[in-house]
């Protein structure tokens, strides 16, 4: 792992629901076992009793004994509870003013746990890829029933021609087709870039065709992803891939409810993340096929459903 004196700043969207403090929890936990020795953690809330709730009193006391500060900042005066997703790019606008040029600042949604070895795997390749006009990303998977690692977003397995590989670092990366992971890191370059462009306000967000049936909640995760992309290329968030095409462990960061995995609605959490991207020929075509066949069934069962209880 690499260890550094770098800042990093940590804003955690977390809606105050009892049920769901076991996740943040989790987050917290990850976060606290980062190798940088400068750690602050923004919790945004609507409500502070968050602070309060005893699902949190370990962690919050393993995070102050390792020196990290932990603020609980309540959201206010949101037109919509999703919102509360947007409330820290007022203090990603402070924070670019203030940051050293290597800080980081990470937004996450509360059940998205980010190891240490995801944050060093970005501060490794973040240099290299910036001089290609691209991101360091990461993929969201989670846990089923089975054991088996899931990706929470890819809906179909996407098609890697040789030609769409890129290396960075001597690392193969490729660009994701389903780049959305609920959070986004950026050091001050980047801040000051995103905070430029139209995706930092949540109204010209919105406006952009990208963000056509999406919520804010994703538009604010997505940052720079669909800003200024390079040619020919579906995103500029890059994930590493071995010589299979697997991605490789350290862009891995865990969706703690599993609930995308156990539900499989829409045709999400339906494909091992070992999978998600594939060589062109029979079998990545039949695969997709085969998927596309099955989301059709599924709305098909779903609209009969509601035919049948009306």
């Amino acid at each position: 792992m690499i260890q550094d004196n770098r800042s990093v700043e940590v804003s955690i969207a977390a809606h105050y629901v009892p049920q769901r403090v076991q996740f943040l929890a989790r987050a917290l936990d990850a976060i606290n076992q980062w190798q940088q020795s400068d750690v602050t953690i923004s919790i945004v809330t609507n409500d502070l009793a968050l602070a309060e709730d005893p699902g949190l009193a370990d962690i919050l006391g393993a995070l102050r004994h390792n020196d990290r500060t932990v603020i609980f900042d309540k959201a206010h005066g949101l037109e919509h509870p999703w919102h509360l997703t947007w409330w820290h790019k007022q203090r990603l606008r402070q924070w670019t003013e203030q940051a050293g040029d290597g800080d980081l600042f990470c937004y996450i949604e509360d059940d998205i746990t980010v190891p240490p070895a995801a944050l060093d795997y970005f501060v490794q390749y973040l240099d290299a890829a910036k001089q290609l006009g691209v991101i360091p990303g990461f993929l969201r998977y989670e846990i089923d029933a089975n054991d088996r690692t899931i990706s929470t977003d890819f809906r179909a397995h996407q098609i890697v021609e040789d030609s769409q590989i890129i290396n960075l670092s001597g690392t193969s990366f490729v660009a994701s087709e389903y780049p959305y992971w609920a959070g986004f890191v950026l050091d001050k370059a980047l801040a000051e870039e995103y905070l430029r462009s139209p995706w930092a306000d949540i109204d010209s967000a919105d406006a952009q065709p990208q963000s056509s049936g999406h919520t804010c909640r994703v538009q604010s995760a997505w940052a720079l992803t669909y800003h200024s992309v390079p040619p020919s290329m579906p995103s500029r968030i890059v994930v590493p891939v071995d010589a299979s095409l697997q991605p490789l462990e350290a862009c891995r960061v865990w969706h703690t409810p599993n609930n995308y995995s156990a539900t499989r609605l829409h045709g999400f959490g339906t494909i091992t993340l070992e999978r998600v991207f594939m060589p062109p020929g029979l079998p990545a075509n039949y695969a997709n096929l085969r998927r596309t066949a099955a989301q059709l069934g599924q709305r098909l069962m779903q609209k009969l459903a509601k035919v049948f209880s009306s």
